[in-house]
């Protein structure tokens, strides 16, 4: 515990990460759930009580906010993504990345203008979700970066790996397929419309996203 903590304090002791690591290592459920409804917020607190769960002396760190540095240095850390033999999905993770990295500075602007205890829980929700995709795929490039291979993880992989199914199906099997995801577009299409769990919402989204990616593939294929 105390070395993966410093380990969150040398890369910069983000906030949402800290939450993170309480939910792991932290007994007091009560504390972990207050501070995961406004993590900016109680920022002082995420940071001691981690102090005291790990024996470091950590002092709270101010965030950086120059985003066009960010991605400058991004692009320096990951010269592979220029190379040609790059996987493909790692190419798709960029831009993922970015897109996560920009509605999680939406979320957090947000967190501060919440008209409702019921809304910052939720956009709370949102943030920490959004801010582990991020991490997700941050882990998914620094080992490439590291060992030469992919982890393998993200979902994406997964992904990858079921379109590359896809094309390998008869064509009975792919009108089979159709149906099949038809029907499961639309019961998660049913899910969101409910609106009855809020905390589900993103990983049906990207459920949806997905399945509806596989559909567009089948039909490309039976046409």
């Amino acid at each position: 515990m105390k070395e993966e903590i410093q380990s969150w304090i040398n890369s910069g002791a983000d906030v949402f990460e800290g939450v993170m690591l309480l939910e792991k290592y932290c007994s007091d459920l009560i504390f972990v759930r207050l501070v995961k409804t406004n993590p900016a917020k109680f920022r002082s607190k995420i940071f001691a009580r981690l102090s005291n769960l790990s024996g470091l002396n950590i002092k709270p760190k101010t965030a950086k906010k120059d985003s066009h540095r960010k991605t400058i240095a991004f692009r320096d850390e990951f010269p592979f993504l220029n190379a040609p033999n790059c996987p493909i999905e790692l190419k798709a993770l960029v831009t993922d990345k970015f897109s996560s990295f920009y509605q999680y500075r939406q979320l957090h602007e947000k967190l501060f203008s919440v008209a409702s205890l019921e809304e910052c829980a939720e956009t709370a929700n949102q943030l920490m979700s959004n801010y582990h995709e991020n991490r997700m795929i941050y882990a998914e490039l620094d080992h490439y970066k590291k060992y030469g291979r992919v982890l393998g993880n993200h979902p994406v992989f997964a992904h990858y790996r079921k379109m590359e199914g896809i094309r390998q199906l008869s064509v009975r099997e792919l009108v089979k397929k159709e149906i099949a995801l038809n029907h499961n577009i639309w019961r998660i299409e049913s899910e969101l419309k409910k609106e009855d769990k809020p905390h589900l919402e993103n990983e049906r989204k990207n459920r949806l996203k997905e399945k509806q990616a596989e559909l567009a593939e089948v039909q490309r294929l039976l046409s």
